[in-house]
């Protein structure tokens, strides 16, 4: 399957909420993936009003997929990593150019604190929503996000999903950074994403709402299409 999306410089459009976005985007999927069955694993929590909207226009299944950034210490926002659960099965990443700096501003155990916090979490998060990790080996999967900024979160679950032996996996974002659109296409079947900027502050800006999403609407979701 080859790699979908063109590259967009403009960075103004904004999608109203993750809802809206997610739409846009299963449209876009189901015009463009041949038919089959999919099962679509949306990365807890913002990416799950995303998958929520692609396994609706697909008709697929929905599941969930753990995942934790490691952010900087005095710049959360800025990741040095990420880790990811699913089942019982765990996937992790390191930047290395980003890790090595921080190394050397913060320290080796500043940073073993930020990721031993992030995997307490990251522990929490998956037994909470444990029912909603479906067998996916042999399946067609589908992973989504709100947006991809440096791509360590994401990278974090294809270094899990691998493990899992899928037949083949997309990844579908609203909005990818262009370095990380590069970095991510030869790891992939499929990339698709409404949005490809080259000047990226941030994933909430572009939408006019990236209110935090608490687990009862992401439950709420997931049983909705159960």
């Amino acid at each position: 399957m080859g790699k979908t999306g063109a590259m967009v410089s403009d960075n103004s459009a904004k999608f109203d909420d993750r809802s809206h976005a997610g739409a846009a985007l299963g449209m876009k999927l189901a015009t463009t993936l041949p038919a089959g069955q999919y099962t679509v694993l949306g990365l807890l929590r913002g990416g799950v009003p995303i998958a929520y909207e692609v396994a609706q226009a697909l008709g697929a299944r929905l599941g969930v997929l753990a995942v934790r950034k490691l952010g900087v210490p005095t710049n959360p926002e800025l990741a040095f990593g990420a880790i990811a659960q699913y089942s019982t099965l765990s996937g992790r990443f390191i930047n290395a150019e980003v890790h090595h700096r921080a190394l050397q501003y913060y320290g080796h155990d500043e940073l073993i604190s930020v990721e031993n916090g992030a995997h307490a979490d990251l522990l929490a998060l998956a037994h909470a929503f444990k029912a909603y990790t479906p067998e996916i080996a042999g399946q067609s999967v589908i992973l989504c996000d709100d947006g991809i900024a440096t791509g360590a979160t994401m990278k974090a679950c294809l270094e899990l999903v691998d493990q899992l032996k899928p037949q083949s996996v997309i990844v579908a974002s609203p909005v990818i950074a262009a370095e990380a659109f590069t970095e991510l296409a030869p790891q992939v079947q499929g990339l698709t994403e409404l949005l490809t900027p080259r000047q990226f502050s941030a994933v909430g800006a572009f939408y006019k709402d990236f209110s935090q999403i608490d687990q009862d609407h992401v439950l709420k979701l997931l049983g909705s299409k159960s």
